[in-house]
């Protein structure tokens, strides 16, 4: 799914600038590193591509939809597209792990045997088969965020948004999480990734858009987490 920021700016009450002018195009099946200190606009960049937020000036478009048009009641099904991970995880924390996944899918009434198939196929994909059945707190900080990245594969994604997916974890976890994202990246999925880890930035080249104070002062193909 292809991203197109068109003279785009977000200002919060009263006058806070978060992004400041942001022109760009992130094309359908590329992975995309997202970088910049706190406060850089990071999260307001990738919260306007979920459409949590609209912009106050230009133009979101991502895929056919120009998000700023877009009607309410078609909110829910654009996001249906999008597959959605955070630092937090955001689990339920009385499911056990299939219940977590599962719960996305019934949420929409999608037919039971469809649930539960598609809910065992990411489980296995994300390493999970035998973890199963435990519940997030019976599960390491490492397990926690490939469940959260199953349940956010469960409709099968065009657009993959990760806000700091390895944030809080140790360098191997952390290696672990994102062969899995690029395996979804591999299969045609675009991937746009926030993150301050510069190891995997550095170790995995992939296009980096570096924000600083609002305005994108980088955009580097194969690029690394400082500029050469």
């Amino acid at each position: 799914m292809k991203i197109i920021f068109s003279g785009v700016s977000k200002v919060f009450e009263p006058d806070i600038i978060a992004l400041r002018d942001i022109n760009l195009r992130i094309e359908k099946g590329e992975f995309v590193y997202v970088i910049g200190a706190t406060g850089s606009g990071k999260s307001t960049f990738l919260r306007l591509i979920t459409r949590e937020l609209l912009p106050t000036r230009g133009i979101v478009a991502v895929g056919n939809n120009n998000l700023r048009g877009m009607r309410r009641a078609d909110i829910p099904f654009y996001r249906r597209d999008i597959g959605l991970v955070a630092q937090d995880f955001k689990l339920i924390p009385t499911l056990t792990v299939y219940e977590n996944i599962a719960f996305v899918m019934e949420a929409m009434a999608v037919p039971s045997k469809i649930v539960s198939y598609r809910t065992n196929e990411v489980i296995e994909q994300v390493g999970l088969w035998r973890r199963r059945f435990m519940k997030p707190s019976q599960l390491s900080g490492g397990e926690q965020q490939r469940v959260a990245i199953a349940r956010a594969l469960a409709n099968s994604p065009s657009l993959f948004i990760a806000d700091e997916p390895t944030g809080n974890l140790d360098y191997r976890t952390a290696s672990d999480v994102m062969k899995i994202l690029y395996a979804i990246n591999a299969a045609g999925v675009t991937v746009v990734m926030s993150t301050h880890n510069q190891n995997i930035v550095n170790s995995c080249r992939q296009r980096v858009l570096e924000l600083a104070g609002g305005r994108l002062v980088r955009d580097e193909v194969s690029g690394g987490y400082f500029c050469q």
